[in-house]
């Protein structure tokens, strides 16, 4: 089983400009794109926690396995609800960013870092951002 907590820094995007300009919110597109976050995952017994720092700022989220919680990320302005649940050495975020835009994030944890694929349920266009284990 691959160790899951630890701290990840940010190495590498694969169509991640595509898949931003998919989700339809073009002014988010630079500040995503010059992005270079660090990422840790902390566990609690059964609670998890997920902190992110990038230029300054940070946030984080926590949350039990398999029950919605609010989330926001650094760079959107609002909240919003997801789930998490465990597949393995990965992790599956489903994300409600309104009515319509609903994003999967998975997580896909290495003994060398992250890998995460993006998808919508808005378009076939898909991303992964790479990250390596600090």
């Amino acid at each position: 089983m691959v160790q899951i907590v630890g701290k990840y820094q940010h190495v590498s995007d694969e169509n991640f400009d595509n898949y931003i300009k998919s989700l339809g919110n073009n002014d988010l597109i630079d500040t995503f794109l010059q992005s270079s976050p660090v990422v840790e995952v902390q566990q609690d017994g059964d609670q998890w926690t997920v902190s992110v720092t990038d230029k300054g700022k940070s946030g984080s989220a926590t949350f039990k396995l398999g029950e919605t919680y609010e989330e926001q990320m650094l760079s959107l302005p609002a909240s919003f609800k997801s789930v998490t649940t465990r597949e393995g050495n990965s992790f599956r975020t489903e994300s409600s960013f309104s009515a319509e835009v609903k994003v999967t994030r998975l997580y896909e944890f290495t003994d060398d870092g992250i890998i995460v694929h993006l998808s919508s349920n808005t378009s076939d266009v898909k991303a992964k951002r790479t990250y390596r284990r600090l």
